[in-house]
């Protein structure tokens, strides 16, 4: 190997040994950019939740003060996210013979202000653009003024949020008693501004003592009449579009005298509100017609006239009894009630409503009737106005003035908050949140 072949391995060697740590260290700050884009994620899943909240605030604030609701929502965000490298090598040569490989790198004092210094650069770009849609469609609206549903009752039954008397508080518009011919002999409004709040609560307090609940019953619906296997095995193109029907089949006839005899039947599963039957409340029992209460063996019944009773759409008396009869709200009917509880906390003379643990009850059951136990009741809903003193789960600035939900336990906010964003998502049916969105935020 020549001297002109040595000295050039020996560059190629000094560059590998320069670009080597230059090339891990870029490595290693790669992985910065990767944190970088997990925190954005964690800020981005913070913001969400403090968007939801803050929407749900500021529609109580609005129903509060009687003025119109408005909700946004944010149907898609896209991120996207760069990282860019570069590597480089800065020198300053001092030769004394440049003319020569040898002399240019020599080591003489002449060149001692000769150095190579390694350098790389990382460039991380990280952003998020999100679309912000108006749910004030008729879509949307339709199903946020319809009321609520004993299945939507059942769903929201089932997200152990809270007891049923936060649920129930938030739900149920009013409990009346009708007779036979459908006219109303006593009701309880649940209306927290009405002088007669406390004994709708009282009512409530008392259903729910008896086991008010929502429970899932098959109706049974015959469609055709008694036919053996050789009709219907000679008339298949006839009986043909039943079996393309949902929830039909063809079962044994029913009644005497109708062996071997089949018939088509629709079971079509159903739910309805109902009291459970119990030794503490006979007088209801006694007062109250047999569709008012939970029927547990309803499910096997084979007769299609049995009784399927719904305290929120009761059917007609019979035996000189009375019919109980449950109203819903519909989701805007519900911020309107929350706007009146805000409402009245926020007057100069504050007046706070308060709610009962149900899930108490059982144990205590003289804390049904006592509505002055303040030791079992908190605030169902709290609201401030001005007040930075707390740290808040949701704040937002409305006309000229800032209101916040505490974060503290000393009230049912928290669980009302959850409640009221699953309802909120039960309303948002397909088609209420626009394909193309109203702003566009980057």
């Amino acid at each position: 190997m020549n001297s002109i072949q040595r000295n050039n391995y020996s560059i190629k060697s000094f560059c590998l040994a320069l670009a080597l740590p230059v090339l891990v260290t870029g490595c290693g700050m790669t992985g910065t950019g990767s944190v970088s884009f997990q925190a954005m994620s964690n800020s981005y899943r913070e913001v969400l939740e403090s968007y939801a909240n803050d929407n749900i605030l500021i529609n109580v604030i609005r129903a509060s003060e009687q003025l119109p609701m408005s909700f946004l929502d944010m149907p898609s965000v896209i991120g996207t996210g760069s990282v860019s490298a570069s590597v480089g090598i800065g020198t300053n040569i001092m030769s004394t013979n440049p003319a020569s490989v040898s002399g240019f790198f020599s080591s003489s004092a002449a060149n001692a202000g000769t150095y190579y210094a390694p350098n790389a650069s990382l460039g991380v770009n990280n952003s998020f653009n999100f679309t912000q849609s108006s749910l004030d469609n008729q879509s949307f609206m339709q199903s946020f003024l319809s009321d609520l549903k004993p299945e939507d009752i059942n769903n929201l039954t089932n997200n152990n949020a809270g007891p049923k008397s936060i649920l129930y508080s938030l739900v149920i518009e009013n409990v009346q008693i009708r007779d036979r011919n459908g006219n109303v002999i006593q009701s309880w409004n649940n209306d927290p501004t009405s002088p007669q709040y406390a004994e709708f609560q009282r009512t409530l307090y008392r259903l729910i003592d008896s086991g008010l609940r929502t429970e899932v019953v098959t109706r049974r619906e015959v469609l055709s009449g008694p036919m053996n296997l050789d009709f219907i095995s000679q008339n298949l193109d006839k009986v043909a579009p039943f079996y393309e029907m949902p929830n039909v089949m063809l079962v044994p006839a029913d009644g005497k005298n109708k062996s071997r005899m089949y018939e088509f039947v629709r079971f079509t599963p159903i739910t309805r509100m109902c009291l459970i039957k119990n030794q503490k409340e006979e007088n209801l029992q006694k007062q109250f017609t047999d569709s008012a209460f939970c029927n547990p063996h309803y499910a096997n019944a084979d007769r299609p006239q049995n009784i399927i009773g719904d305290l929120s759409n009761p059917g007609a008396t019979h035996d000189g009894k009375h019919t109980l009869a449950i109203k819903l709200r519909s989701p805007r009917n519900i911020y309107s009630f929350l706007g009146s509880i805000a409402s009245l906390q926020l007057q100069s003379n504050p007046k706070v409503i308060k709610i009962k643990n149900s899930d108490y009850f059982a144990a205590n059951p003289s804390t049904v009737q006592d509505l002055n136990d303040d030791a079992s009741s908190v605030p169902l809903f709290e609201v401030l106005k001005n007040n930075n003193s707390t740290r808040p789960i949701s704040v937002v600035n409305y006309r000229g003035n800032t209101y916040s939900i505490p974060a503290d336990r000393a009230s049912r906010s928290r669980e009302v908050l959850i409640l009221l964003s699953e309802i909120l998502t039960l309303s948002k049916v397909p088609g209420s949140i626009p394909p193309s969105p109203a702003v566009l935020i980057n």
